[in-house]
């Protein structure tokens, strides 16, 4: 078995650990559950770093559903239990080759480097699962601002209670307002129950709205959406389009769906050398 980084996609539901070589190729992978408690979530990734460290090239890139600084802090973690955690430090206890990124961004790394994005100099890349997570590419590079850029998903949706469209729409908020997750939303829309249906149509307008605001800032060239609800873009997209479509948009933009299940970790692969990227050694 050949050698290759360890890649680590940590989201709010489930952590992916894949072994990827130069060529893409995912050696090995394991996904797991993601816990909880603080405690049982750094002894399920101290177990599998160990574990799967002795496979790799000591290199180690992770994607985590949060926001973290510059010393390496988790200053924002609304789905993973290890809020102002030092996470870099915990992280250079296994290697001193760490990278550390964010979900959205690793999305539109894999997009930029291995897919699509290629041929556009512009692009929004969304990824909606348990929360919304994004990324921008302007001229052909991942726009990281101050290193915190395209942190959307957390844009104010609304103003009288100050929710954000993640609280709105997000996975976790889906399955707290409906008694359901998305998947099980997607299995009852297609047998086509009237609620689930309706519901799919209330969600797909409101990431409408947010899609338009996105669009009237960026002007993409081209837009991707991935995670788990990618896989309901049937039941959500006339409502999505008729949002954008009444916001006057100047032009028709590409919207493309990504259904892969491995985006973000393959993403994550290319972190560690891409230009400016953020808690890089």
């Amino acid at each position: 078995m050949g050698k290759g980084k360890l890649c680590i996609d940590i989201g709010g539901t489930k952590i992916i650990f894949a072994i990827i070589n130069r060529d893409g190729d995912i050696i090995k992978s394991k996904r797991i559950d993601t816990p909880k408690s603080k405690d049982l979530f750094l002894e399920v990734l101290t177990y599998n770093i160990t574990d799967y460290l002795q496979f790799s090239n000591n290199i180690i890139n992770v994607s985590i559903a949060g926001r973290i600084d510059n010393t390496g802090k988790i200053i924002f973690s609304p789905n993973l239990p290890i809020l102002g955690f030092n996470f870099m430090k915990f992280m250079k206890g296994f290697s001193s080759k760490v990278t550390i990124e964010n979900d959205g961004n690793c999305f539109g790394a894999y997009h930029l480097y291995a897919g699509d994005l290629k041929k556009y100099k512009s692009a929004l890349v969304v990824v909606w699962g348990t929360g919304i997570g994004s990324s921008i590419i302007y001229s052909k590079k991942i726009y990281k601002g101050g290193g915190l850029a395209a942190e959307s998903g957390h844009i104010v949706y609304d103003y009288n209670t100050g929710e954000d469209i993640e609280s709105a729409i997000g996975g976790k908020s889906i399955e707290q307002l409906y008694g359901i997750d998305g998947f099980g939303l997607q299995k009852l829309a297609e047998r086509g129950d009237k609620k689930a249906l309706k519901a799919f149509d209330e969600i797909g307008r409101m990431f409408g709205f947010y899609l338009s605001s996105m669009i009237l800032i960026l002007d993409p060239e081209a837009i991707i959406i991935g995670g788990s609800f990618a896989n309901s873009w049937k039941f959500i997209k006339d409502s999505v389009y008729k949002v954008v479509n009444d916001k006057k948009i100047r032009r028709k933009i590409k919207i493309e769906i990504a259904r892969g299940k491995f985006y973000v970790v393959r993403g994550c692969y290319f972190i560690d050398e891409y230009e400016n990227s953020n808690n890089k050694l």
